[in-house]
């Protein structure tokens, strides 16, 4: 009797311990479940449900050049591009030159960091490259610099998103805001690192912080 007793004491022990172990394990799943690329037909979705909020006709424009390029472009640190559609560097070995990366000095197919892709939404918007620096921004930190915060409730189609707040010594990452899923939380897309190619993903636990960029208002 003592001995089932003793069992029994440390089946119960045995039960809360994997019980809170494994609340911790499902909500981390959940957070990943929440970063993973979408469906195409997801996409589709997202797109038409920011097309039916949005009458701003550049947003719009932003977020379909930005889902034109999903799964066509490798992640490539310190990669930009000016070209007008797609880049026909793209793909090629090429020797990444930018310090601060893993990947620096090694030869990847060429492509995007993720402010390069933000920067050629808006180089397809008929903007030159000078004229994005000084308007959008064609890093993470001046992308940050010419935006301003917002409540994540108010983004719109075109809006970014990141992942740290300046300043900072953590990086960062970028997103584009596309438009909307089925439960009407907002969707990204971004070219990543993890992923190695452009995606549509929600915000999951990597994006934070909601910005509006000042190129809309002028």
């Amino acid at each position: 009797m003592r001995t089932r007793r003793v069992l029994f004491a440390l089946f119960a022990a045995a039960a809360v311990v994997c019980l809170f172990f494994g609340a911790e394990a499902i909500e981390r799943a959940v957070k990943r479940a929440e970063y993973v690329p979408l469906t195409a037909e997801e996409i589709d979705y997202a797109l038409l449900r920011g097309q039916e909020g949005e009458a701003e006709e550049a947003r719009l424009s932003v977020a379909q050049c930005a889902v034109s390029l999903v799964g066509k472009v490798h992640y490539f640190w310190g990669g930009k591009s000016s070209a007008m559609g797609e880049d026909p560097r793209w793909g090629e070995l090429t020797e990444v030159t930018s310090a601060g990366s893993e990947s620096t000095g090694t030869e990847k197919p060429y492509g995007l960091d993720c402010s390069g892709f933000v920067a050629w939404c808006f180089i397809q918007q008929g903007l030159s490259a000078a004229e994005v620096e000084e308007q959008v921004g064609m890093g993470t930190w001046t992308q940050w610099d010419r935006t301003e915060g917002i409540a994540w409730k108010d983004l719109r189609v075109g809006d970014f998103v990141f992942q740290n707040a300046y300043p900072t010594n953590k990086g960062n990452h970028i997103g584009i805001c596309i438009g909307f899923d089925e439960a009407g939380a907002p969707v990204f897309a971004h070219c990543a690192a993890g992923f190695d190619n452009v995606v549509v993903t929600r915000a999951g636990d990597v994006f934070r912080y909601a910005r509006r960029p000042n190129f809309y208002a002028q």
